[in-house]
């Protein structure tokens, strides 16, 4: 059962990755029409922790996304999100904590990167 289990958890990790994985998009997609505005303000992305149901706003400004977003790795949540059995808190600010995936679910966020390494083009 060892085997087995182990396999359901890291098919689970990958799972809860995704799901933050398709937020990020939906904050690719934000970050793209603040940028068209112009300017460094703050803007309100959407919470990317694992919960398919979790619309919370978070505001950040261009550079503190753009900070967020050099490590493909890296999401931001709203405090208290955190999914301690697949990420850790790596960053905590008084609006949100930046989480870092690791193992399976850490490849998956990854290779799902839209940025490629680039984060100047995307």
């Amino acid at each position: 059962m060892g085997a087995e289990q182990d396999l359901a958890d890291e098919a689970r990790e990958e799972r809860l990755a995704k799901n933050e994985v398709l937020f990020r998009t939906v904050n690719e997609a934000i970050e793209q029409q603040a940028i068209r505005f112009g300017g460094i303000d703050e803007y309100e992305f959407i919470c990317e922790c694992a919960s398919r149901t979790c619309l919370d706003r978070i505001t950040l400004t261009l550079r503190q996304y753009e900070h967020i977003r050099a490590d493909g790795t890296r999401f931001f949540v709203t405090p208290g999100h955190a999914n301690v059995e697949v990420e850790k808190v790596v960053e905590r600010a008084p609006r949100y904590h930046v989480v870092q995936k690791d193992g399976a679910a850490g490849i998956v966020a990854d290779l799902a990167d839209p940025r490629d390494g680039d984060p100047i083009q995307h």
